[in-house]
């Protein structure tokens, strides 16, 4: 961690934000790699978790350079943990790789309301509203944010992305999101081609 964190302070020492957007891209590839060893089976949990507290670390400190130029994202995510469910490790590696790969992304944390959903949505105008579930107990939670979208008239408006150790691509289909990740990895790529399209 120390020599990529060492890397990012030389980066950010230049206070060019070109440089700072060239770093961040460069760290994007590297975690696709341990994303790809990651799925593969080479890599396993803790050491994805290892790589997005360094992801973390690292865009704390090239963000500010980007945020203070005139570099914009590339679309903003709201995220959050469905009411009920009080799991964030898979919701903050998301977060983490999601940021370095160019988005904003607005962080609504644990146990968060229908309510709370839709009025982010609505506040913030996102691409992706992505809803993390642990727990088979709060499941329903997502279809209920779903249809409060559709009985608002937003839904259209927002892509739904759904992950989590409960959930699985029949679930997403079941209740309407349009995408399932079975981890951040996979979940990031699927929100970058979007915002590509």
């Amino acid at each position: 961690m120390d020599s990529t964190i060492d890397a990012a302070n030389s980066v950010a020492a230049t206070d060019d934000p070109q440089a700072a957007k060239d770093a961040i891209d460069a760290f994007t590839d590297a975690l696709q790699t341990v994303g790809k060893w990651f799925q593969d089976g080479e890599w396993f949990l803790a050491e994805l978790v290892y790589a997005g507290e360094i992801s973390k670390e690292t865009m704390k400190i090239l963000t500010p350079l980007i945020e203070g130029g005139t570099l914009e994202s590339i679309g903003t995510i709201v995220v959050g943990t469905v009411a009920g469910d009080l799991h964030d490790l898979g919701k903050n590696i998301f977060i983490s790789y999601a940021k370095s790969a160019g988005f904003n992304v607005i962080d609504l944390g644990i146990d968060v309301s229908t309510d709370r959903f839709i009025e982010a949505v609505r506040v913030h105008k996102p691409q992706t509203l992505g809803m993390s579930c642990l727990l088979t107990s709060t499941d329903m939670e997502i279809g209920k944010v779903i249809e409060e979208l559709k009985r608002q008239q937003l839904r259209d408006q927002v892509k739904v992305i759904i992950g989590g150790a409960a959930l699985t691509q029949q679930f997403a289909d079941g209740v309407g999101a349009d995408a399932f990740a079975p981890d951040a990895v996979t979940g990031t790529d699927i929100v970058r081609k979007w915002s590509s399209s």
